[in-house]
């Protein structure tokens, strides 16, 4: 019974925002592939400023959208192992007070 509030309130959570954040992650590491290949290819072409950075911005969006979501990946992992401790020691704390 006592599992059941660091189960609900860390673990469950963190594990799924682990799952949602990461698969972001995940879109968004493809998206920034894709802006920075379109970045490449202004650069080489000799375009005008005004494309130039327009790619640049594009491609900064996608940089920030990805470290936005790996931090909260992260973030979202610390809360799931914090909750996996509790447990833990929990269950430790309760072995050790048993008799034997």
């Amino acid at each position: 019974m006592r599992y059941i509030l660091p189960i609900l309130l860390a673990i469950i959570p963190g594990a799924a925002g682990v799952c949602i954040f990461g698969y972001y992650a995940l879109v968004d590491w493809d998206a920034l592939q894709k802006a920075y290949r379109a970045f490449s290819e202004v650069v080489t072409s000799s375009s005008d400023l005004t494309t130039l950075f327009a790619a640049e911005a594009q491609q900064n969006i996608h940089r920030i959208n990805l470290f936005a979501e790996g931090v909260w990946t992260l973030l979202s992992a610390i809360l799931a192992s914090i909750g996996l401790h509790s447990v833990l020691m929990l269950s430790q704390g309760k072995s050790r007070r048993s008799p034997s």
